[in-house]
């Protein structure tokens, strides 16, 4: 994490206005309100103290923030935790529908208290149905199960599920607000929403040997990497790379994930007989999830720039005619030919991972011969990237007739038969050489200038 200095002034104790117009989180909610006065006297003794205990006070607060963004999934995983150890076993209302209606009492508390506003609340229903519908479907097919009676279900799906998926957009709209999110280099909420339909639609099709995770992934990482989030502790927006604050809330999911199981509410087929740790492979599935939610969340609160970050330069540029990415590639492939063809009889990694390096470079060139008019290097770049890991995540799939044109030599050089994220790496650099290719020959002629 990095420290960036405001441009706007210290609050003071009256209620903090954040820059765009917005009062600060705290004074939204009548009963912190009356607190922020006291902290300001409070911060002040801290300021007087010296750094150490200034780094101190942020480090608590920011715990404190944090914990009070992730309240409503905290409530519902302590509910969780506790009616396993104290909730008789033959009570008039089952362990799940007392879960159901506090979940729905803890809802409309927010709501009532002002700790959630009513576009955030809308958001949150409808990752609620999301996350139910996804539910029947999964538990359907045995994914997991719920293992208890009880009246409020759903198929196999206890009504109270759906808040578990709701708890993480409510973390998120909330986290959002608190820390006064802004980002650099953001992707656009468009590339966002079919990500989330191509991930929502994974989910249900997985289980018929489809599993187009790791593209999905590589589009998600690919899409986020560049971006920075600015967030507020106290007195100075703190930056960090998007995608990594998206892993860390991944991993606390995991976390809390392993305590829900802990208490029996819901089991996987492997912790039926006795209880085990969820299996890290799950953290792919928490962080694709969790994209979606963010989507929808990001769609209510938009995309806030930071105001003190330098303007970029207009354009960069990759600029090729069109016609001259076409020969470009055709000699790629040209040379992935006479490599792959012919037996040279050179190392194995050469001619398997120097191919995939060439097709790489092959597909970022025809992208960028074939692009819209207004995408930019980084929209050529992701869009390759996306290409490469559907192309390859696609070689988990085994039909007859798919399977017998892999055989082929046109299959074998289009589709290849063998997954293996080596050759991911193996396209990323292809890709990148090609970027950085076209970059340096053209960069002064700019007549087919990329915009940024």
């Amino acid at each position: 994490m990095t420290r960036e200095r405001d441009p706007e002034p210290v609050p003071t104790a009256m209620p903090p206005a954040i820059p765009g117009g917005r009062v600060s989180a705290a004074a939204q909610w009548p009963a912190l309100a009356g607190f922020v006065a006291a902290e300001a006297r409070l911060q002040e003794a801290v300021l007087a103290r010296g750094r150490v205990t200034a780094g101190l006070y942020e480090f608590v607060r920011f715990g404190l923030k944090q914990g009070w963004a992730c309240l409503f999934g905290g409530l519902l995983l302590a509910l969780m935790l506790g009616t396993r150890l104290v909730w008789p076993a033959h009570a008039p209302v089952a362990r799940y529908d007392a879960l159901f209606l506090a979940a729905l009492v803890l809802q409309v508390a927010m709501l009532r208290l002002r700790m959630e506003t009513w576009s955030e609340a809308r958001v949150i229903l409808v990752f609620h149905v999301i996350g139910t519908a996804m539910e029947i479907h999964k538990t359907a097919i045995g994914s997991w199960v719920y293992p208890e009676a009880n009246l409020f279900r759903l198929g196999g799906v206890p009504l109270f599920t759906g808040f578990m998926y709701a708890a993480v957009g409510s973390y998120l709209a909330r986290v959002w607000r608190l820390f006064d999110f802004r980002f650099t280099r953001h992707p656009s909420l468009r590339l966002l929403a079919v990500l989330s339909v191509a991930i929502y639609v994974n989910f249900l099709i997985d289980h018929r040997g489809i599993d187009l995770r790791v593209g999905l992934i590589a589009v998600a990482v690919a899409a986020f990497a560049p971006a920075t989030v600015y967030f507020k502790v106290w007195r100075e927006h703190r930056t960090m790379p998007l995608l990594l604050g998206l892993l860390l809330v991944a991993l606390f999911i995991w976390f809390a994930e392993n305590l829900g199981t802990l208490s029996g509410t819901w089991l996987y087929p492997n912790q039926r007989q006795h209880w085990s740790i969820v299996p890290v492979a799950k953290l792919s599935s928490w962080f694709l999830l969790m994209i979606v939610s963010y989507t929808l969340v990001a769609r209510v609160n938009g995309i806030a720039t930071w105001p003190a970050v330098p303007a970029a330069p207009a354009r960069r540029e990759l600029p090729m005619a069109r016609a001259t990415h076409l020969g470009l590639a055709a000699a790629v492939i040209a040379l992935g030919l006479l490599l792959r063809v012919p037996h040279w009889g050179l190392p194995l990694a050469i001619h398997h991972y120097g191919g995939g390096i060439l097709w790489g470079a092959m597909l970022f060139l025809l992208v960028a011969a074939l692009r819209p008019g207004s995408w930019g290097l980084r929209s050529c770049l992701i869009a390759a990237f996306a290409a490469a890991a559907l192309i390859e995540s696609s070689r988990l799939v085994h039909t007859p007739a798919l399977d017998a044109f892999r055989t082929t030599l046109p299959g074998q050089l289009l589709l290849g038969s063998i997954f293996s994220p080596w050759n991911l790496l193996a396209y990323g650099v292809g890709i990148a050489a090609a970027a950085a290719l076209a970059l340096s020959l053209h960069r002064e002629r700019r007549r087919a200038a990329l915009p940024a």
